[in-house]
Parts: C-alpha cells; structure tokens; sequence
C-alpha cells in the first residue's frame, strides 16, 4: 500500500525496500526512517502509517480480542491463553477484563494527549493539520513509535522543533512513560491504589522506571551542559527540560529534541546504554526491558557477596528467570555488536554511530545518529530484521535453540572444572 503513489505526497511511486522498511518500523513502532514522514508520505499515506503503528502499540492478538468480544463472540480457554501472554499477564483469571481495559484505556489517554496538544498544534497549523498533528503525535507517543510529521517544517527535525515548548514536551513526555510501563502494571496500579498491595513486578517496574528517568536526566544535564550543539545554546530551564526528555525519549520512543548525532561521545554511549535497557514487559515499549536489567544485576550482587540465591522485597526470584534475563541480555548485546560491525564495513560510520543505530532497531528506539539514511540496501534489510526481531522477542525467536532437546534434560554429564576469572 505505501508502494502506491497515493500514499506519496509526490503522487509518485515509492521504492519497495523504502515502503518495507517503513511499514516494518511502523508496525514494530521503532520510527527509523529512510524518507521523512511528514513530506514524503500524503495524508493517505501518514495514516497507513498510523493505523500500523497503532495495531502494533496495542498488537495483533489484543486487537483480534476486542474485535471478537465487539462480535458478541464467545472467548474461549485457547484464545484466553493466547491473550495472557501477548499482554504478559500474570495469571489467566480476568484477562477479559484486562484486555478491555487496555483497549479503552489506551484509547482514552491517546485522546486525552491529543485533546491537550490541539490548541497548541491548531495555533501553529490551523485547524485541519492542527487537529490531525495532534491525534498523529499523541498515538506515535504513546506507543513509543517516534514518528512525527514535523518534517513539513525542516526535513528530519524530529520535536526539535518544539523543544521550548513545555505542554508539548511535557504531553508527549507523559505518554511515552505510559505507554512504557505495561498494560498489566497500569492494571495494578488502577485495581489496587496502593503501594502494599502492589505485586513485587510492579514496585520494580514503577522503581527502577523513575530511578532511570531521573538518574538519565542527571547524566545528559552533566554531558551535555555545554556542548553547542546539543544544550550548550539553551537557557538552564530548557537545559532541564530537553535533558529530562532525551532520557524519556531513550526508553524506545524515539522521538529527537535535540540533534542525536550532535552528541558528545560519551551522551551516545549513555544513550545506547538508556536505548538497550527500554521500558517493560507487555507495554508498548523494546529493549531488553527494565525488571530484566534488574534481575542481571540483583544476580551479579548475589554472586559477588558469595549468595546463591537472588532476592528482592522479601521474595526469592527462581533461577530460570535469572538465566532467562542473562540469555536475552547476551544475544541483544551480541547481536548489536555483531550489526554494528557489518555497518561499519559496508558504510563509512564510526562504530559507535553505527552501534547506536543497531541498538536503536533492535530495542525499537528509532532514535539514530543520521546513519538511517546512508545505509545501503544489504544494512537496510539487516535494520528491518532487527526492527522485527525487537518487536516480536529475541526469548520467543530463540525459544526452540534455547529449550533444545528434551530429552537431554533427563541426564546430567559428569561435572568438569574450569578456570573462572
């Protein structure tokens, strides 16, 4: 469909590999672009878009879901279970319910984000690209997609553009955290209204997001206080702000307030380290994910005091999370350094800009350095690949090589030691 010269506001038709790459960040809501949204694509085109960034914020099987129960259909056990898992519930019991109120939830807040950044958007644009820029960059938000249609302004500027504005900032902030915390976690926090009642997953995600959000903030202020072409130019209000959002932004949503190829060396560091973390389980949001951060590292604190046993708030954490956290951890790591590596032989990049741009698809981020463009074909077939490999689960592809033959699970071999360190 985006092939098509309707979806182009040339009336042209685009290259497939370009229309591929955009429906694959669309759907797997990263926002890595090879043309820009807001000049390439025709109004057509830009809610195509829309429309997929939206069914993969929600995904596929929560949007089957609330189509069936519209239908009057009977959900049985099988699609049940199903629905459990895309949504990382807990337990099957109520996810129905759950489901239901993710859809009216989201919905809900998408609207209110929109109705908020109207007068603002409608005040710049008019009433009919207001209107329409407002519903566009509050469903990109929230479903930390990063696409925007700023373009139409300056070619890739991102919400640069909007940078001193603090209720577009603060709006857009507040819905990229949203929809990074997890539709079972926004459950909880409805239902139970109060910090004991919450489940251990919960307190860590709600803990380790605003130890993140602020501990980042913290770091890009000190990084980049004086670097002219990031914050160095700003007043210390807007410093504060567009340092809160660059940490904010890192959690996979995307979007660019200040000039991500403008950064100091240690900020893309940073910021690749914020990008391979991002936001948690069954939200809208990539990454290897928060609580699985904090597994690894409750893990290396055990080890390190001689323990065996991984705790936290009074509960004891089995050994197979511990080992799925090192496992996915690894391959997203090893797989960004491998990505990296092949960048930098097929494109004149410095290995960081291409390390950024490598973490960036495969925690569904789309921020990037400016690498996205000058990519060839072979590197642009690679990103889509990561893209779909961050959406969809690096644990769910590669559960057949981890859970290898059952059979070999009803023996042990003899130990062997080796030297360690």
């Amino acid at each position: 469909i985006l092939m098509l010269p309707i979806s182009s506001a040339k009336g042209a038709w685009t290259p497939f590999v370009d229309s591929l790459f955009t429906a694959t960040t669309s759907v797997c809501v990263t926002g890595l672009v090879t043309v820009d949204t807001g000049s390439h694509w025709s109004l057509f085109g830009q809610v195509v878009i829309l429309l997929l960034i939206q069914i993969g914020g929600l995904g596929v099987v929560t949007l089957a879901a609330s189509f069936m129960m519209m239908a009057g259909r009977k959900i049985g056990l099988l699609q049940r279970s199903t629905m459990q898992d895309a949504v990382s519930a807990h337990k099957l019991d109520g996810i129905v319910r759950l489901t239901r109120f993710i859809v009216f939830g989201t919905l809900l807040i998408e609207l209110i984000g929109a109705a908020i950044m109207a007068p603002t958007f409608i005040r710049d644009f008019g009433w009919g690209r207001g209107l329409w820029f407002s519903i566009f960059h509050s469903v990109s938000a929230f479903c930390n997609a990063g696409f925007d249609l700023f373009g139409v302004i300056a070619p890739d500027a991102s919400i640069s553009c909007m940078n001193t504005d603090p209720v577009v900032m603060g709006t857009v902030t507040a819905l990229i955290i949203l929809g990074g915390l997890g539709f079972f976690v926004w459950e909880e926090v409805v239902r139970q209204r109060s910090w004991k009642k919450f489940s251990v997953y919960t307190k860590l995600v709600l803990t380790t997001t605003g130890i993140l959000l602020l501990s980042g903030g913290v770091i890009f202020l000190v990084l980049e206080w004086h670097n002219p072409a990031t914050l160095g130019p700003m007043s210390v209000p807007e410093k504060i702000l567009n340092a809160l959002f660059q940490s904010v932004t890192l959690r996979t949503a995307g979007f660019a307030s200040i000039d991500q190829g403008g950064l100091t060396e240690a900020g893309k560091a940073g910021s690749v380290g914020f990008m391979l973390i991002g936001g948690s389980s069954g939200s809208v949001a990539g990454g290897v994910k928060t609580v699985t951060v904090v597994v690894m590292l409750l893990f290396l604190w055990t080890r390190m005091r001689s323990k065996q046993t991984v705790t936290i708030y009074k509960r004891t954490i089995p050994n197979a999370k511990v080992l799925d956290a090192m496992t996915i951890i690894s391959i997203v790591a090893g797989l960004a350094v491998v990505g990296a590596v092949y960048i930098c032989a097929v494109c004149p990049v410095g290995f960081v800009d291409a390390l950024y741009e490598t973490v960036s698809a495969l925690a569904t981020v789309g921020n990037t350095t400016g690498v996205t463009r000058l990519l060839p074909v072979s590197a642009q077939y690679m990103i889509i690949v990561f893209m779909y490999f961050g959406r969809v689960g690096i644990l769910t592809l590669s559960l057949g090589f981890l859970m290898g033959d059952r059979a070999q699970e009803r023996f042990q071999y003899a130990q062997t030691n080796l030297l360690i360190g």
